[in-house]
């Protein structure tokens, strides 16, 4: 027997998005600067049901937020690398102190706890190679908890959705 109430969705499971709800995700990832009454008529419905269906699909947790999207080199930060971080052990401690404190560098701007050979990987900006060692010198290879790093430059970002989104 389930020990959920009838009343609540267990954790991830939402009500399915129907056909105006897909358009306007579609919509806000193509461009989330759009403004509601441009929103409404691209997706043919009123700017006030627009405006209401948005706002559900924030608190429903299916849109998460918005951002802006900076070009790296022109605030200074053209050296974009992935390190891949494998921890000595494998305790919970290690990897609280890791997760709590490596995401919230400066130049770090993607951090995936991940499965298989490495624990981590990053994904950093930074203005030049120098800085990239120095980098990985003070914030992981003198860091106890960290075991192992490699580290790979990246010669191209090439941006794909931000989705997926729905079928």
């Amino acid at each position: 027997m389930s020990t959920t109430p009838k009343n609540v969705r267990p954790l991830g499971v939402s009500e399915p998005l129907d056909a105006i709800d897909e358009r306007i995700l579609a919509a806000l990832v193509e461009d989330a600067r759009i403004s509601n009454k441009q929103l409404a008529e691209l997706v043919g419905i009123a700017p006030s049901t627009a405006l209401m269906r948005t706002r559900a699909l924030s608190e429903r947790g299916i849109i998460e937020g918005f951002e802006a999207v900076l070009s790296l080199p022109a605030i200074g930060r053209s050296v974009q690398a992935l390190i891949a971080v494998r921890l000595r052990a494998h305790d919970r401690d290690q990897i609280d102190r890791f997760t709590s404190r490596v995401p919230a560098l400066p130049a770090v701007i993607s951090t995936f706890h991940t499965s298989g050979s490495v624990d981590y990987l990053l994904h950093i900006a930074v203005a030049n190679t120098d800085e990239l060692r120095d980098w990985v010198l003070d914030n992981l290879a003198t860091d106890p908890v960290v075991g192992h790093t490699e580290t790979t430059l990246v010669f191209e970002h090439i941006q794909g959705n931000h989705g997926p989104l729905p079928a």
